[in-house]
């Protein structure tokens, strides 16, 4: 890959903002806090549709979608996002969620970005 540029750098600030915005923010350390449920079928007993734990997963996973969609069209720098997010870590914790949607929903390419990219990480 190029070596990273400004324009790359101001991306990924951009994202970073959007990421630390008060929503997400809270989101994220959610997440990682013991109340959030890696197992969809116990989270969505807990956490059903339209509760901010339901949201919290939702943004996040969002969050991480467009982050993937940047990077499959090879739009961000491949060499700042994986030196800045541990995507894998990320997907590994939301996998349960994003796949008991993506089923859930019936659409197979819910998330399919996010997932792509934490496993291009983990390599």
């Amino acid at each position: 890959m190029a070596k990273p540029t400004y324009q790359d750098a101001t991306l990924i600030l951009k994202m970073a903002q959007w990421g630390a915005s008060p929503g997400m923010d809270g989101a994220k350390n959610w997440l990682w806090s013991d109340e959030f449920i890696p197992d969809y079928s116990e989270f969505i007993k807990k956490y059903p549709r339209g509760s901010e734990g339901n949201g919290n997963a939702s943004k996040v996973c969002s969050w991480m979608e467009t982050l993937g969609t940047l990077y499959k069209h090879k739009l961000i720098n491949e060499e700042l996002l994986f030196d800045w997010l541990a995507v894998d870590l990320m997907w590994e914790r939301l996998k349960g969620f994003a796949l008991g949607v993506r089923d859930e929903v019936g659409y197979p390419g819910l998330f399919e970005n996010f997932e792509a990219m934490a496993k291009a990480q983990k390599g």
